[in-house]
């Protein structure tokens, strides 16, 4: 009896040091935004990330207009909203020089909010808020 209590008391923990679905969400979008970088500043093809209103979403810059690049499986979750407007045009713009200019986007969800800044020189700084 006292092994199974162990287990159940371990299963608990470690589905409460689970991170939120918002937090891995954002983990894999800023992986994602580093990876796009990198393959403009190798291709030098510009590439963008913009708000859809519901999610985000990579482009790519390709015969005049952006086009939708797919990056994730899963549904972003809901609770999880960008302070852009949604727009067809991405307010952060890879170049194979770097960022084409300075941008800064605030998350927010029901237990956080976390601050992204895009620096000239493709650094992603993120800060964690109340």
């Amino acid at each position: 009896m006292l092994i199974i209590g162990l287990f159940s008391g371990l299963s608990v923990a470690w589905l409460n040091g689970a991170p939120a679905p918002a937090v891995q969400a954002l983990e894999q979008l800023a992986a994602q935004a580093q990876h796009q970088a990198a393959l403009a500043r190798h291709s030098g093809q510009p590439m963008g990330l913009r708000w859809t209103g519901k999610q985000p979403e990579f482009v790519r810059f390709e015969q005049q207009r952006w086009v939708a690049q797919p990056w994730r499986a899963e549904s972003w979750p809901t609770q999880l909203s960008a302070s852009w407007p949604a727009s067809q045009v991405p307010q952060v713009v890879f170049t194979a020089h770097g960022v084409a200019s300075a941008a800064s986007l605030q998350w927010q969800w029901a237990e956080g909010r976390q601050r992204w800044q895009w620096l000239s020189n493709d650094r992603l700084v993120r800060i964690d808020g109340p």
